[in-house]
């Protein structure tokens, strides 16, 4: 870890000498081209972008893109009813991001073996992520807040908080691996819907007649979006990624999933009756505005939608293999095993 602590650094070092270099090179280069004195300047016609197609006609959403963005979910106080940031806030939190992953590797590099966050956000960096201007993710309300939750919902995670009063997995039970989470278990991680996280917000959207494939980084999961009409599974039928039917409008892909498992929804949400729908919107060809919103009568008192931007990386993406040596899963439980023992000879004396 500490090899890869030095090896960001350096990296962090390159680019930055690359960003401020940069206007002196250009200025030397305009300088050497410019026309001659009294001739008419000519100014370089703006190419308009032009929506790829796929072969078989719908608007071309492929290859690698990344969720990765340092804007937080909900709209911080300080903004109050601001949509957007200045051009000087938003350079200003984009490169606080940047600079909290690299000290945070930085600092704990040494001894603790943590994720290398660093090399994530420089990644991003130098595939021109873009900063994101908005105060949050959330959208609608206008404010900026997930709605809150219904009497219903938090009735439901009540006796989680009672278990748990400290939140930190005191009152969970580790008898076996089914009492561990699905992450742990390498299961799934969930979605939808797409959302920034830690490491590994790359995402990889294949198109076919009639089917949109989208495959996440963590975990390697994929979904398969059928295109052509077919109507949702019984009620009966409960997936991970629930059931998603997608359709176009315009140049925009829109998907809507139901049919979602059991302790596999996001935030918690009812199972029963959350409804995600997504869209798909490629900007430019570096870019997808992705939007989503829930709807989940039981669990918030109104629909919500966040829009998070996906930014065009270079693939391809390696294999998660989240299963291959899976110490976690095994260690809890022989942790576990150890505490009980250690209690039932503490009994005994």
């Amino acid at each position: 870890m500490r090899a890869r602590c030095f090896a960001s650094s350096g990296a962090l070092a390159i680019v930055m000498a690359m960003v401020l270099s940069a206007p002196a090179s250009v200025a030397a280069q305009s300088a050497s081209a410019a026309p001659a004195k009294g001739a008419p300047a000519k100014a370089a016609p703006a190419k308009a972008w032009t929506h790829p197609r796929t072969p078989d006609g719908q608007p071309d959403l492929q290859g690698y893109w990344t969720s990765l963005s340092f804007t937080p979910m909900e709209r911080p106080a300080k903004y109050g009813g601001r949509e957007f940031l200045t051009e000087e806030e938003t350079a200003e939190v984009f490169k606080q991001g940047v600079q909290h992953s690299y000290e945070f590797t930085f600092a704990n590099s040494a001894e603790t073996p943590v994720y290398d966050a660093t090399v994530y956000a420089l990644d991003a960096w130098q595939n021109g992520v873009k900063p994101n201007k908005r105060t949050s993710l959330v959208v609608d309300p206008p404010d900026g807040r997930i709605p809150p939750l219904t009497p219903e919902a938090q009735a439901r995670r009540r006796p989680a908080r009672a278990a748990d009063p400290e939140g930190g997995g005191g009152g969970q039970k580790f008898d076996g691996p089914e009492d561990l989470g699905l992450g742990v278990r390498c299961l799934t991680f969930g979605g939808p819907p797409i959302l920034p996280g830690a490491y590994d917000n790359n995402s990889h959207i294949v198109q076919g007649p009639g089917f949109v494939m989208i495959e996440y980084e963590w975990n390697s999961e994929a979904r398969i979006i059928p295109l052509d009409g077919r109507p949702h599974l019984a009620q009966t039928m409960r997936q991970w990624h629930g059931d998603s039917r997608g359709h176009w409008e315009g140049n925009t892909l829109v998907v809507e999933t139901t049919n979602f498992r059991p302790g596999a929804t996001y935030q918690n949400a009812n199972a029963q009756t959350l409804r995600i729908t997504e869209r798909f919107a490629r900007l430019d060809a570096e870019t997808i505005e992705y939007k989503f919103t829930i709807d989940d009568p039981t669990t918030w008192t109104k629909p919500w939608s966040a829009i998070v931007p996906m930014t065009h990386v270079e693939g391809p993406m390696f294999e998660y293999a989240c299963h291959e040596g899976n110490n976690g899963a095994i260690n809890i439980l022989e942790g576990a095993r150890a505490q009980e023992k250690a209690a039932a000879e503490g009994a005994k004396k």
